[in-house]
């Protein structure tokens, strides 16, 4: 099993970071990564990962030294029933639809077997995808 502690650690240095600033960049302890650091079975939840990713702006992959998914894009060969509602309801509400958020729920409609969800089915996935991904 890979060494994360150590690999953060080598990232954190290579930087030039401390400590103690990663910590507060991070918002996480001291403690926790020290620990993190030194522990050779570590096993740190994705939520600490992406705070210590993010504060050594790198990602996740690198911390764990896996290569970065490159994601395919999916493209319908038709135009879904429920894009053009879903566009129109997004621009009636002064919103300028978001790519990646369509290209997800192309995915989510090709893996449900093509199945025709509701617009309003796919107005309520798309808000929750902008709800969860807003900072």
């Amino acid at each position: 099993m890979k060494n994360i502690g150590g690999t953060i650690r080598a990232l954190r240095q290579e930087k030039q970071i401390t400590l103690p600033a990663l910590a507060e960049k991070s918002g996480l302890s001291k403690g926790l990564l020290s620990k993190l650091e030194n522990s050779g079975d570590a096993n740190p939840s994705l939520d600490t990962l992406h705070s210590i990713a993010e504060a050594l702006d790198v990602t996740v992959a690198d911390l764990l030294e896996k290569e970065k998914v490159q994601i395919r894009r999916f493209t319908p060969e038709t135009s879904p029933s429920w894009l053009a509602p879903l566009l129109e309801g997004l621009n009636k509400d002064g919103k300028i639809p978001n790519e990646d958020f369509l290209q997800a729920l192309y995915v989510l409609q090709h893996r449900k077997a093509n199945s025709d969800l509701k617009p309003e089915q796919m107005r309520w996935l798309y808000d929750s995808i902008e709800l969860s991904l807003k900072s």
